[in-house]
């Protein structure tokens, strides 16, 4: 692992198969709601997975359905989101290859997960997955991934271009591209890629000792 001095990676699609768990439960919540527009949250959530649901939710009320919504009634909406969610992500399966990573990589240098899931329910999830011991640091929303990026490199001592971001949605691509951090997509077939062509990517997490060690 010479070559970084650190890798942050994302959870939803990167640690753990449950990218498509949170698209349903945006299309359950509103799926009274016009078919097209419940394809567009449903487009948004796949594009933007690393946008905390508050702020998913505040941009689906206001831009796609013209609606007026107060804090409560977001805060309702994220209890029924992780009403829906929360038993199902404790139990999906990992992504292929990251327990093996995880295992091998986190005593030859400091994981970070970043996630948009609220801080509370991450820190539950990690520590019910037995995943707590592997990472440095675990950042949820309301943290955004800029903002987490920077405070990890900075507070670890490590220049941007020595972190590794391993994501799979734009908006970690963009925090690591903001900073100068290399990033690597992970894009699980068959869905299409978000990323731009620069971008390397791979499926899931099984080569990525071998990649790192190639100095890809």
């Amino acid at each position: 692992m010479a070559r970084y001095s650190a890798i942050i990676f994302d959870f939803d699609g990167v640690i753990l198969e449950s990218v498509d768990i949170k698209a349903k439960a945006f299309a359950d919540i509103y799926k009274d709601e016009e078919p097209a527009k419940v394809d567009a949250v449903v487009r948004y959530q796949l594009l933007h997975g690393g946008v905390s649901r508050r702020d998913k939710f505040n941009y689906f009320e206001a831009e796609l359905f013209a609606r007026t919504a107060d804090s409560a009634v977001i805060d309702g909406l994220c209890r029924r989101y992780s009403e829906i969610v929360l038993d199902q992500v404790m139990a999906c399966p990992f992504v292929p290859g990251a327990l093996e990573f995880l295992e091998e990589a986190h005593h030859k240098l400091p994981l970070h997960v970043v996630s948009g899931t609220p801080q509370s329910e991450l820190e539950l999830i990690v520590g019910n997955r037995g995943l707590r011991r592997y990472f440095h640091d675990i950042v949820g929303a309301p943290t955004r991934k800029l903002q987490a990026f920077a405070a990890i490199a900075r507070e670890g001592g490590h220049a941007p271009g020595d972190v590794l971001a391993v994501g799979d949605s734009i908006t970690e691509y963009m925090a690591a591209l903001e900073l100068g951090m290399p990033f690597l997509g992970i894009v699980a077939e068959p869905e299409p890629n978000p990323f731009p062509a620069s971008v390397p990517i791979q499926n899931d997490l099984v080569r990525l000792s071998a990649l790192i060690e190639e100095g890809r």
